[in-house]
């Protein structure tokens, strides 16, 4: 499960900036037991130094925070010795795997993800949904309760799981754990998916 983040401003880029990625989160999920085995996030240092006003509200990283990272062909490098994304599924919301594979094909990289599922399409379908959800909204109306703060890379991606696991056991007619959430939810309003599956 692979969640990026990128660089981003209230209005415009500055001249001669563009979004990159900063951030990656991975984690690995045991597809039997349904529980996160090990994960990781990687600060990835970009080409063009700035660090938003805005993007520090989101995501709480600062240029502090990436002044020591490596290069994205460092970072992708890492992760594809320490997780081998090829042997598996790899699980995105959204499109980060597309991100991910143009910010390869820029540095002359092959993307290492193979097996590419967006969880967030997925969810659309099984549930007959006319929009795609956040990932915030999908926690929200499986009834589980987000752990963490959003728009930080390894807690979407752990989050991701979540929701992956959550689908696998209901299809598998399965419980979900009852478990402590890192943080209070705020209260939910519209449908919820808990009976469904």
């Amino acid at each position: 499960y692979i969640d990026v983040e990128q660089t981003c401003w209230s209005e415009p880029p500055p001249v001669g900036m563009k979004q990159e990625i900063i951030e990656i989160g991975v984690c690995e999920m045991d597809l039997t037991t349904l529980e996160i085995t090990r994960s990781k996030s990687y600060f990835v240092r970009p080409r063009r130094w700035e660090i938003s006003a805005k993007y520090t509200q989101i995501t709480g990283i600062t240029t502090d925070d990436i002044r020591t990272a490596r290069p994205f062909p460092e970072i992708i490098l890492a992760l594809t010795e320490e997780f081998v994304p090829a042997s598996g599924l790899c699980c995105t919301w959204g499109d980060d795997a597309t991100l991910i594979a143009q910010a390869c094909q820029s540095f002359g990289l092959r993307s290492p993800l193979r097996n590419l599922v967006d969880l967030a399409k997925l969810f659309r379908q099984i549930f007959l949904l006319k929009e795609q959800p956040s990932l915030g909204r999908a926690i929200e109306m499986l009834e589980l309760e987000f752990d963490g703060v959003l728009h930080a890379a390894l807690v979407d991606a752990i989050n991701t799981a979540r929701v992956h696991a959550a689908i696998l056991r209901r299809m598998r007619r399965q419980p979900d754990p009852v478990s402590v959430p890192a943080i209070q939810p705020k209260s939910s309003r519209g449908p919820r998916l808990a009976s469904f599956l």
